[in-house]
């Protein structure tokens, strides 16, 4: 597909590429306080050779929608080469949604760390436009009426609440809310629930607000959120979220109230700011996900695979 920047994609400002190298996110709010240069243009691989044979070897995989039956189409997007967390959690999400929620096959995942292998092989890259190239595929997949896309997005966040998109050195990019949202329509995706795990991820909310669609983010826009860098092998509210509210519950409504809670109580142990995770729900999705739930009785819980590193506070 074409894929169309939107003007705020191509403003982004050359302080942002110091975000390649922070280890915590909380210290992103130091870093969006340096002084603004003149505009950037993001450097990314293009989409073609192997890139997009692998994608499209991806996205031939996925099993056809199944008239009658609402399924859930899962999209995983790792977005930093250097950080294994967030690779962590998209391949964790695979596992956890076959086994959960009957999604065995309907997951793709996007992941910028090269040497990331599945049963299949390599993953293709997590940039602007293998993430538009995905979702135009996924769009002409499922229903839109009946089918829902969970979409998850795990990646450092800049103040403007951009998630940050890097597959190697001086390979990065960028994707604003606005972004988003353009790809979602463009694809002709219905039902969708959008999780972003990114700091300032709350400015994602009021962009993606539909009916048919159920927004969670880690942060609120103006908070950083915790636990990226090479001190954990989740970030704290993918732990949270994925780990233990989704082995509890397939509800992510009430996942979500569980994983906010358990943020805030290890915030307060490790005395940082409040990040406030937020929420929306349309109407018209939630009855969609009342009867898929209903149609998935949840499996058994599913360990996390990955242990921190050896240096990682307790």
């Amino acid at each position: 597909m074409p894929v169309t920047r939107t003007a705020t994609r191509l403003a982004r400002h050359a302080r942002a590429i110091a975000l390649a190298g922070a280890l915590v996110c909380g210290i992103w709010p130091a870093l969006a306080r340096t002084p603004d240069l003149p505009p950037w243009e993001p450097t990314t691989p293009t989409l073609e050779g192997a890139q997009l044979a692998l994608l499209d070897a991806a996205l031939d995989r996925l099993p056809p929608q199944r008239p009658g039956v609402t399924d859930v189409y899962v999209l995983g997007v790792a977005g930093d080469a250097d950080e294994d967390v967030f690779r962590n959690e998209v391949a964790y999400l695979r596992q956890l949604s076959a086994q959960r929620w009957g999604a065995d096959g309907r997951m793709l995942a996007l992941a910028n760390q090269p040497d990331t292998l599945d049963a299949e092989g390599a993953l293709p890259l997590a940039t602007y436009d293998s993430l538009g190239y995905a979702l135009d595929a996924l769009g002409r997949t499922l229903d839109p009426r009946e089918d829902v896309l969970f979409l998850y997005l795990s990646s450092h966040g800049l103040e403007d609440s951009s998630v940050y998109l890097h597959t190697g050195p001086d390979e990065e990019d960028y994707l604003a809310p606005e972004d988003l949202a353009q790809l979602l329509d463009d694809a002709g995706i219905g039902n969708a629930v959008i999780v972003v795990s990114a700091c300032y991820s709350g400015g994602f909310v009021p962009v993606l607000k539909a009916p048919d669609r159920m927004v969670i983010t880690a942060a609120r826009r103006d908070r950083p959120s915790f636990g990226c860098g090479n001190t954990d092998s989740a970030t704290w509210f993918g732990r949270a979220f994925l780990v233990e509210a989704l082995n509890a519950t397939n509800d992510f409504a009430a996942a979500f109230a569980m994983a906010r809670a358990s943020v805030r109580q290890r915030e307060r142990q490790e005395g940082e700011q409040p990040s406030h995770p937020q929420f929306f729900a349309g109407r018209a999705i939630l009855p969609v996900l009342a009867r898929w739930r209903a149609g998935v009785p949840p499996g058994a819980p599913v360990p996390y695979p990955f242990a921190s590193p050896p240096d990682a506070p307790p």
